[in-house]
């Protein structure tokens, strides 16, 4: 089996997860979305996996959002006022496969490198200060 295959077999599985998940949530809080539920298991497989794999992408990119927003205001250092927690929006996004030419995989991994070092760098610089503003 080609590695292209497996990558998008346990990518579709994460995501066909991540919808499973983010569906049985919504039957144990919402008795109407386990009616829902419940008319698509007339469905077959791959019509249910589809779903659950869009769900799943869904899912993803708003929880990415949430973390992304978390971030932003513990590095601004600020506070949400419940007004502005309203004004979030949902974005989606769909997953799609990249061509496996050495190429552009390299110059991805080149930039994630230098992107976790510049990571590194920040925070070793944020610990020293940490450490100095501690001593004083």
């Amino acid at each position: 089996m080609d590695t292209i295959d497996l990558e998008k077999l346990f990518q579709r599985g994460y995501y066909v997860t991540l919808g499973a998940t983010s569906s049985l949530i919504e039957v144990i809080q919402d008795p109407n979305k386990r009616e829902e539920n419940l008319k698509r298991l007339t469905l077959t497989f791959d019509e249910i996996t589809q779903e659950l794999a869009e769900k799943g992408v869904t899912v993803e990119a708003e929880a990415r959002s949430y973390v992304d927003s978390f971030i932003a205001q513990q590095v601004n250092g600020t506070v949400p006022k419940s007004s502005e927690s309203a004004d979030l929006t949902t974005v989606n996004t769909t997953a799609q496969t990249v061509d496996d030419n050495g190429d552009a995989k390299s110059k991805v991994n080149a930039n994630m490198r230098d992107e976790i070092q510049e990571l590194t760098e920040q925070l070793a610089t944020l610990r020293s200060e940490l450490e100095q503003l501690r001593s004083k």
